[in-house]
């Protein structure tokens, strides 16, 4: 669910940025800052960079029951779990570009102020099983900012993050596609 919903949005986003700035080529990347080894993850500059940063479990709607292992096997049909992420936006641009990277980000408020709401209506691309995504912007103080950015390995970049609600995991939506993993050297 999530390896759809935010590549959906990002794609979304990034046509509203090449629109509303008049830009031919894709300015919205969705990456990892920082790479395992400790270096920059992402190729180029002058980007922003989508970031999941956090996923929690929203407890206020919890539900009784749960997933059991009975008899060498689990048995499915426990109570839906709803997660909210946490998602950064970083504008990763070097040189003289502040203000770019400022105008930027301004662009991803307001489409996230237009559109705070993704569902199968108004944004096709998303899964069957994606009811409603909701973007609510997040006022973090400095010093968990500074946590943040220290967790990651990265020093500070003008940034922008927001709460996204809340995706539903249920027995349901179990079988939702989740395409091939590749590149590891396995069997090839």
């Amino acid at each position: 669910m999530i390896h759809n919903v935010l590549p959906v949005i990002s794609a979304e986003l990034n046509t509203y940025l090449k629109s509303r700035f008049d830009l031919n080529e894709d300015r919205l990347v969705l990456s990892n800052l920082i790479n395992q080894d400790g270096s920059v993850a992402i190729e180029g500059a002058n980007k922003v960079v989508c970031s999941l940063i956090n996923l929690e479990e929203e407890t206020t709607m919890k539900a009784n029951g749960g997933m059991s292992f009975a008899g060498g096997g689990f048995v499915t049909g426990g109570p839906d779990i709803n997660v909210n992420l946490t998602v950064m936006f970083s504008a990763f641009f070097q040189g003289k570009n502040y203000v770019e990277a400022l105008k930027f980000l301004s662009g991803i408020v307001y489409f996230f102020q237009s559109k705070p709401v993704f569902n199968s209506s108004n944004t096709p691309g998303l899964s069957a099983n994606t009811e409603k995504v909701c973007f609510d912007i997040i006022t973090m103080p400095l010093r968990d900012l500074n946590s943040v950015f220290s967790m990651i390995g990265m020093k500070y970049l003008p940034s922008v993050l927001y709460r996204v609600r809340m995706l539903t995991f249920s027995s349901d939506n179990i079988e939702d596609e989740i395409p091939a993993i590749t590149g590891l050297g396995l069997n090839e």
